[in-house]
């Protein structure tokens, strides 16, 4: 070992001495090292490989410098840096952190430092070694480092996973590196190759508007999943005769699209070294991976259990997270699962006449979104237990024998499930043919039998929302895509289906879902809605659409779903429910709830959760259209509380004992029709929800805000906060000065950026290149009381997605805007003002972005009415509308003026009402009198007829207007308690934390007893009081929310920063003050 030590201090010594020596010139020498230091530890068949990595710019992006491995068996990987980089340097972080994520024995050296690391049994990348050792300059005994930190590496072997979940990861991080190789060669290679000819075809035959991150997981889940199912149908002990050529010969026959697929993949990456060498990393994982045992665990379950579960979810959140998220794709738990499916199949003996129900073989079922086929499982377990409950008394061979006959007969002809991606296509094929097997089957069977209809489960890799009369086009020549295609294109058009079940993906996932024909359906939705900003797109809504299409040709069938619940009762989607209710009979909403975004609790307070790991509420929605016309039934149900409790009660209960209640949706448009607040609606609101109707006639009749001015949008919205808003200008304008001079391959690895539909790094950087003037940083409102910086510019899906820049230019001059939202859940708290540029998500963004009012605008071209109905100057014109200040200036006598504040005895302005329609927001009286009317739409706001009370109303509004805009009101001055320190109460307390920046933002808290708040384990504010910690604005705790924000940035509190906290305190103690003056003020309800 010593001996190949001082070969390599000679060898490097010669080269490093060379002026053009780079990293490519050591691969040699440290190839011939590590061969011979394997020799020396009697390892033999040693092979050390330098690889071929893709380089742009001498920044390698691919695939770690060296590998080695012993008789073909992987040992680990050397990534190679000169002597002069520090291992520990930035510019390295990105990389390593890939390669020490995705790789589980790999060593990072520059010739002084050795780093070792390693995964723990979890899986978790550690760094287990570490020495520092020169070997052209160390002393006797000092090559023992070496040698130590080298034995350890070649002890390294492959992760021994055992269980589903251990494995599961293991391949996660392996298609994770997979993803990124075949990403990189995308991004750096010629536009017209194979793997971009491959991309467009994907494009053309399932998925439109795929980006490249993607499609790049789609390549690497599809070459996993497949090389997972081909061993686990290699039933033999040599594993080493599995290689990624012959892996093709063990995919299940009863799938042939995988095959062609894999090939297709496999003969595409192949050109590919970093795609190839990750893919080879995959086949490593499984060879050293105890496959029987997990396929024996996949295979022995509890009853109800769902095993194969156990390895997709997990795989998902490890590999991509933050896309399982984008994609709107979760597993449904088992309990909603199984009572959706017994719901079904009592409502086809019930509704339909069918007296087996699922098990009728007339009856012909679909999931449209199978993900990993849950529901068909569900069905199968339906209609076997229904055997099984009926024969065994005669013995388990009758039950077996019966099964079989109906698989062959019904359930192989009649159960279907379409899904878009390649990995749950697989994975529902691989748990529904080992369900099969559990209850006796086997597909062997089916193989000598005429009937070529049931060789196969009917599940399809397709788009559900395709035009079903569009034929598919050829994928590069390989027929069974096509075929795939072109029989599900046939279901949708031809089959007789009567029931349609399953979990649609929630988000609008990439806004890939945008073929003409669904979108086409789905403008069925929003006719007459007039709205300025339709968030209807969602592909849940789309799956909706598709259901609704399809049992409307049919004339009759069930749709059960679970949901977003989003739809029952969003004020853009009333168009949508007038829809669903005039093609559908019957109509049960069981909402889960559980919406988290908006906080919701029970009726009593107590905790709710959401049935699923996210924050979007849901429920259960079942659309029943009967051949013949029927009465009408509306039928909802609430079901709230902790998750078990929900899961406990959909197990024990049958659709017939829900204790469904009434909704009398056509008595609450009717009165809501006759309102001020309903005349401004072409389509009746159709509420899928209870509602109160007792205090709709007073409420409805007072005037909207959204009627009250006349331009306003939502707030910003940037696609990429953490890159577009900045806590100070010094730290967007750097950000502005990369943009500039980096290109894109640089800044995404910088910045960790990936392009979306409506952000692309491409178009950022044009935009700053045409805007890079810093005069254009501007200050935003970003969360209440928390100002930052962006660059404001005009163009949108630029810099900033959405600018929204007809309303937001009012605010870089002097302006005040009232935000407020649409549409919540919880208790009303959505009303603030700003006089800067406001993000989209002031407020938390559940169910609707804050909306900005701007009370004036600034028309250079003078073409906007004023108040009084006459040409503006090109200064500012209010945004009030003419015909609100009539009615109102006659109902209170006081004449108008076009700007400023009038004398409040003969005149009024525009700030006037601005600052009453504030006060009026912050009344609890106000608030609590009309909370369920709030939680609809934009707030109405009463106006009173009394001199005296618009007066005072407008000084309290005024007072918390300054207040909120922290003293930095341009049309008022006046001194206000935050220009007097001395009366605060509130002080800082704490020493400094040894080791720990000053004031550094760790561990929020709040200690009730001595009215501290402290932001570590040492320093804290003093003097604030239980009611002023918890005030929430929009939706958030205004204290906590604002220093947890500087939690998550990792900041520490300047002194600039501790005098903003206290001052933030002192409003909103002020806040709850004046709140509850305006309410002694207002004598009665409703206000006269």
């Amino acid at each position: 070992m010593i001996q190949s030590i001082e070969k390599l201090m000679l060898s490097l010594s010669k080269i490093l001495d060379e002026s053009n020596s780079n990293e490519r010139t050591l691969y040699p020498v440290l190839c011939n090292f590590f061969q011979n230091f394997g020799s020396e530890l009697k390892l033999l068949d040693i092979s050390a490989t330098s690889e071929e990595s893709l380089q742009i710019e001498e920044k390698n992006i691919g695939f770690p410098d060296i590998t080695i491995r012993q008789n073909g068996r992987l040992i680990g990987w050397v990534e190679v840096k000169l002597p002069k980089d520090n291992l520990n340097a930035p510019k390295f972080i990105e990389q390593f952190r890939k390669y020490q994520e995705s790789l589980e024995n790999i060593l990072f050296i520059n010739m002084r430092e050795w780093q070792l690391w390693r995964w723990d049994e979890d899986g978790k990348p550690k760094k287990i070694a570490e020495e520092l050792f020169d070997p052209l300059r160390y002393g006797t005994g000092e090559e023992k480092k070496l040698i130590n930190i080298l034995i350890k590496f070649f002890e390294g072997k492959p992760y021994n996973a055992k269980t589903p979940l251990q494995l599961a990861k293991a391949l996660a991080k392996k298609a994770r590196l997979l993803s990124n190789q075949v990403q990189e060669s995308l991004d750096e290679t010629n536009k017209k190759n194979d793997l971009n000819k491959l991309k467009q075809a994907f494009e053309k035959t399932l998925i439109q508007n795929i980006d490249k991150h993607q499609f790049s997981n789609l390549l690497a889940e599809t070459l996993t999943y497949s090389l997972f199912l081909a061993f686990l149908e290699y039933d033999k002990p040599d594993k080493e005769n599995l290689t990624i050529t012959s892996a093709i010969d063990f995919l299940p026959t009863n799938i042939p699209v995988l095959s062609d697929l894999y090939l297709l993949i496999t003969k595409v990456s192949n050109q590919y070294i970093g795609v190839k060498q990750s893919a080879q990393l995959i086949l490593d994982q499984l060879k050293f991976t105890d496959i029987g045992k997990i396929k024996q665990k996949l295979v022995k379950h509890k009853p109800g259990d769902d095993p194969v579960i156990q390895f997709y979810e997990p795989f998902l959140k490890e590999y991509d997270s933050k896309e399982r998220e984008a994609r709107g794709v979760y597993y449904t738990p088992k309990p909603i699962v199984d009572f959706i499916i017994r719901s079904v199949d009592y409502l086809l003996k019930d509704k339909f006449d069918k007296e087996d129900g699922l098990s009728d073989e007339s009856v012909h079922i679909l999931d449209p979104s199978t993900g990993t086929g849950t529901f068909l499982m569900s069905a199968i377990q339906t209609v076997h237990k229904k055997i099984y409950d009926k024969w065994i008394k005669n013995g388990p061979d009758i039950v077996k024998k019966k099964f079989h006959d109906i698989t062959i007969a019904h359930i192989l002809k009649h159960f279907y499930a379409f899904e878009l991606l390649v990995a749950p296509y697989a994975i529902a094929h691989l748990k529904l043919t080992l369900l099969l097997e559990e209850y006796g089957f086997n597909f062997e069977s089916t193989k000598n039998d005429s009937d070529i209809d049931n060789d196969r489960l009917k599940i399809y890799l397709a788009n559900t929302l395709d035009d079903p009369e569009k034929k598919t086009e050829d994928l590069f020549g390989f027929s069974s895509i096509t075929e795939e295609s072109e029989k599900a294109r046939k279901i949708k058009k031809e089959v007789p289906i009567l029931a349609i079940v399953g979990n649609p993906p929630y988000s609008n996932f990439g806004q890939m879902n945008t073929g003409v024909w669904i979108m086409k359906l789905s403008e069925d939705y929003k006719i007459n809605l007039n709205e300025k900003k339709i968030n209807i797109d969602d592909d849940y809504i789309k799956f909706i659409r598709f259901a609704e299409w399809k049992l409307k040709q049919q004339g009759q069938g069930i749709f059960a779903m679970i949901t977003s619940n989003s739809f029952i009762d969003g004020i853009t989607h009333r168009q949508m429910r007038k829809d669903l209710l005039s093609n559908f009979d019957e109509v049960y909403i069981l909402n889960l709830h559980g919406n988290l975004r908006k906080k919701e609790t029970c009726p009593d307070g107590s905790k709710d959760e959401n049935v699923f790991n996210i924050q979007t509420g849901v429920s259960i929605n079942i659309f029943i259209k009967h051949a013949s016309n029927k009465k009408k039934v509306r039928k909802y149900f609430d079901l709230w509380g902790l998750r078990e409790r929900k899961f406990s009660y959909l197990i024990d209960k049958q659709f017939s004992q829900i204790e469904w209640i009434d909704l009398d949706i056509d008595k609450f448009n009717n009165e809501f029709k006759n309102t001020r607040w309903g005349k401004n609606y072409a389509v009746d609101l159709n509420l899928l929800i209870p509602s109160n109707n007792s205090l709709l006639n007073e409420y409805g009749n007072y005037w909207g805000i959204n009627e009250i001015f006349l331009k306003y949008n939502s707030g910003i919205i940037t696609r990429n906060d953490d890159l577009t808003i900045q806590f100070n200008k010094t730290d967007i304008g750097l950000i502005i000065d990369d943009f500039l001079k980096l290109n894109e391959i640089e800044l995404r690895n910088k910045y960790k950026l990936v392009d979306g539909v409506n952000w692309k790094i491409s178009n950022a950087k044009r935009d700053i290149i045409d805007n890079s003037d810093k005069n254009k940083l501007s200050k935003i409102l970003y969360r209440p009381f928390d100002i930052r910086f962006t660059l404001f510019t005009t163009r949108s899906n630029g810099f900033l997605s959405r600018p929204i820049y007809d309303v937001m230019k009012n605010l870089t001059k002097p302006n005040l805007a009232l935000l407020c939202k649409r549409q919540s859940k919880q208790d009303f708290t959505y009303s603030f003002i700003s006089n800067v540029l406001c993000e989209s998500c002031v407020f938390e963004s559940a169910y609707a972005n804050n909306s900005v009012f701007p009370l004036y605008i600034y028309d250079e071209s003078s073409s906007q009415m004023s108040l009084l109905g006459v040409q503006g100057s090109a200064k500012n014109v209010s945004n009030i509308s003419p015909i609100f200040i009539k009615e109102f200036s006659e109902t209170i006598g006081l004449n108008i003026i076009e700007n400023g504040q009038g004398d409040l005895q003969n005149t009024l302005g525009p700030e006037d009402i601005f600052y009453y329609i504030y006060a009026i927001l912050h009344n609890p009286t106000y608030r609590t009198r009309y909370m369920e009317q709030l939680k609809i739409d934009f707030p109405r706001v009463p106006f009173t007829q009394n001199k005296a009370l618009f007066k005072q109303l407008v000084i309290i509004g005024n007072k918390l207007a300054n207040l909120h805009l922290l003293g930095e009101n341009s049309f008022d001055k006046s001194k206000t308690i935050l220009d007097e320190p001395n009366k605060w109460n509130i002080k800082t307390g704490g020493q400094k934390t040894e080791g720990l920046e000053d004031w550094k933002v760790i561990e929020v808290r709040y200690d009730e007893q001595n009215k501290r708040v402290y932001v570590n384990k040492s320093q804290f504010f003093e003097g604030i009081e239980k009611d002023v910690w918890e005030l929430n604005i929009g939706g958030y705790q205004v204290c906590d929310k604002w220093l947890k924000e500087r939690k998550k940035a990792q900041r520490s509190l300047s002194g600039d920063d501790l005098i903003h906290f206290m001052k933030i305190i002192i409003t909103l103690r002020e806040t709850i003050r004046l709140m509850r003056e305006i309410d002694t003020l207002i004598p009665q309800w409703p206000m006269k």
